[in-house]
């Protein structure tokens, strides 16, 4: 695995502080890009661009990112070339979305977030490997 690259608005920040409690503890090297605190107010066109400029350097690297929703993320962060998010709010999404769409990208929900539901979904997400399936890939990159 290459580099774990995070993001946040101040939405999503809360969720962000469990990931990096759960990639401390299996010590996985991360960088965090988002915002500081929650006073700090950046929209997510300021934030993903950066983001995703380091996952694509390297086909290994891995990103997760939050927002209010999730979902503000998910759809800015695939508007991008390379790039494969999925929304997860469980670990059975997340586990999916590694072995059927080889995501790249994990997006987690801020509000309402809990930390033994964002550390399930990690685990879920970091132990899975994709199933290989390049024709379904292909399938997507004609659009």
């Amino acid at each position: 695995m290459g580099m774990i690259y995070l993001s946040s608005d101040k939405y999503g920040l809360a969720a962000i502080h469990f990931v990096i409690d759960y990639l401390k503890e299996k010590n996985l090297d991360y960088e965090y890009l988002g915002v500081k605190s929650e006073e700090e107010n950046k929209k997510l066109e300021e934030l993903i661009p950066p983001f995703v400029t380091k996952i694509r350097e390297d086909q290994n690297n891995r990103g997760i990112i939050s927002c209010g929703t999730g979902i503000g993320v998910e759809v800015g962060v695939n508007k991008f070339t390379g790039i494969r998010a999925c929304l997860a709010t469980s670990p059975k999404l997340a586990q999916w979305a590694a072995v059927y769409d080889k995501c790249n990208v994990l997006c987690l929900p801020g509000w309402e977030s809990k930390r033994e539901n964002i550390f399930s979904i990690l685990e879920a997400w970091f132990t899975s490997s994709y199933d290989g399936d390049t024709g379904r890939l292909k399938s997507f990159e004609v659009f």
